[in-house]
């Protein structure tokens, strides 16, 4: 399902956009409407501006997860080993111990952080 980007209220006099949070328990779309220049309502966020000071920002960062359980560090780790892993691949190719197809996926090491 789709979710309703525009909004009309006022007996379709208003139009504005419309928060686009879910809710957990009903999976539905929230129906109020978003803050002007912000994707969601008052009541999802759009009031927050965020850490303003380094301390608060250095907070986040330390505590920030992209996807899952896996933080930066746990991320950066497990490139670390990627990168161990394709060398020794690339060593056993070279001197003729694998010959299989190589092993998918992305080459590890592109990240820049």
């Amino acid at each position: 399902m789709q979710k309703q980007t525009w909004l009309c209220t006022a007996g379709n006099k208003i139009h504005c956009r419309r928060c686009q949070a879910t809710s957990k328990r009903t999976r539905l779309q929230c129906g109020a409407p978003a803050l002007s220049g912000k994707r969601v309502c008052r009541f999802h966020g759009g009031r927050s501006t965020g850490p303003r000071t380094e301390a608060g920002k250095a907070r986040i960062a330390a505590a920030l997860t992209v996807h899952g359980h896996s933080t930066r560090q746990a991320q950066r780790e497990l490139s670390e080993e990627l990168v161990q892993l394709a060398i020794l691949e690339e060593t056993g190719r070279l001197v003729g111990l694998i010959t299989g197809p190589r092993s998918r996926g992305r080459r590890p090491g592109y990240r820049k952080e």
